[in-house]
Order: structure tokens, then sequence, then C-alpha cells
């Protein structure tokens, strides 16, 4: 077998069995992102953003003010 086969050999499946691996992760996230047993976390999730809480002008925290 010549150098050249045996790379093209090697690239060929080393290409195919990159691509599958990709797809099955994929297919994995896909699935555990919409499995129904989720949707009440990422429903708390999306609304984290929105609930009050201690962002940067939050004058209920325990926060001092710098030169006061």
């Amino acid at each position: 077998m010549e150098p050249d086969t045996t790379y093209s050999l090697v690239r060929a499946w080393a290409g195919a069995g990159g691509l599958v691996l990709m797809v099955a992760l994929f297919i994995g996230v896909l699935f555990y992102a919409l499995r129904p047993g989720n949707k009440k976390k990422f429903d708390r999730l999306a609304r984290l953003p929105l609930e009050d809480g201690d962002g940067p002008d939050d004058k209920t925290g325990d926060r001092t003010e710098a030169g006061k």
C-alpha cells in the first residue's frame, strides 16, 4: 500500500467517524433539551434574568457604596 493510499483511507475513516460522532452528540443534546422532564427547569432558568435580585442597581443588598 502506498502512503497516499494509506493517508486517504485514514482520512476518509476519520472524517466519517467524526461525522457520526457529531451527529450522535447533536441528537443527544436535542433529546436532553426537548425531554418533558426538563421543562420546569428550563422555564425557571428562562425567567431568571427578569426576576428581582442583587443586580448592580439594587439598593436592598448589603453592599456599601464607595466614598460614603
